[in-house]
């Protein structure tokens, strides 16, 4: 490895992924960059390297998908900081020479290969990635997507299938996203959009429905009205841990799926701006 390289790290979740672009400074530092950088993606989600694949400054990242690592590590016990240093040394990089510090500057800019021209729109997201117990139950997004067919606005459904491992189990769950019965009127089914992409379908958006997932992140750091339902007893609601960092606000409408309420539901979707 080049020595001197500066070097950004994004491990995890895509969640995880979308917070530390957000949060930290190491996506202002590849953005506006003028050396060559080393940018690790550790993620068990397969697309959160399109971020940075597609991104405008890409001619100047040594961009290393280590995403097999993570996995590796996380079964053999490695956590938080000792995980990141083994994915460091692996790469051949000191773990002190990676970027840290809070978020400066403008906001992330995502560029993708793909995107819909659209503003003011719902983005609708009823799956969840990896964790199977937060995907919704079939009937009950079907009566989500009527309460949103009732609506003056296009709404965009974001689907994305690829295999995941349960690390409960060490199988392979072949996660199927399959939203095609929904498609007509005003919603549209996007089965293969690039994360930058949906990211930049949120940032224009008039509201998120859905999920506890990435894109209800991505949602709550662009300031939008979000509602999202989750299990019962939602460790992260119960909690609230940082990833419920937008749950308490006034535009957020939030349930557990259980006991959600599609008049609420309605009735809060006429408060839109």
């Amino acid at each position: 490895m080049t020595a001197g390289m500066k070097t950004a790290l994004f491990t995890a979740g895509l969640g995880d992924v979308i917070r530390n672009i957000y949060l930290r400074d190491a996506y202002r530092m590849i953005s506006e960059t003028t050396e060559p950088v080393r940018v690790i993606v550790a993620s068990i989600n397969p697309f959160a390297t399109e971020i940075f694949r597609f991104h405008r400054n890409a001619r100047q990242f040594m961009l290393l998908d280590l995403g097999h690592k993570f996995e590796e590590f996380i079964d053999a016990g490695l956590r938080g900081v000792e995980l990141n240093r083994a994915l460091c040394e692996f790469a051949g990089v000191e773990h002190r020479d990676v970027h840290h510090g809070d978020a400066s500057g403008p906001p992330p800019v995502f560029d993708a290969p793909d995107g819909v021209d659209s503003r003011g729109h719902i983005v609708f997201c009823p799956f969840t990635g990896s964790v199977a117990s937060r995907v919704f139950p079939d009937g009950f997004t079907e009566r989500i997507a009527d309460v949103l067919r009732a609506q003056p606005r296009p709404v965009y459904v974001i689907t994305r299938s690829f295999p995941r491992r349960s690390h409960a189990t060490g199988r392979t769950i072949h996660g199927i996203e399959d939203a095609r019965r929904f498609e007509g009127g005003n919603i549209h089914v996007m089965e293969h959009l690039s994360v930058p992409a949906c990211l930049n379908l949120v940032r224009n958006s008039a509201a998120y429905v859905g999920s506890w997932s990435s894109m209800h992140q991505a949602a709550w750091f662009e300031n939008k009205p979000v509602a999202v339902f989750y299990p019962r007893n939602w460790v992260d609601v119960v909690q609230r841990t940082d990833y419920a960092f937008g749950i308490d606000r006034p535009d957020c409408f939030h349930s557990d799926v259980p006991s959600a309420d599609m008049n609420a539901l309605s009735q809060w979707l006429t408060r839109l701006p």
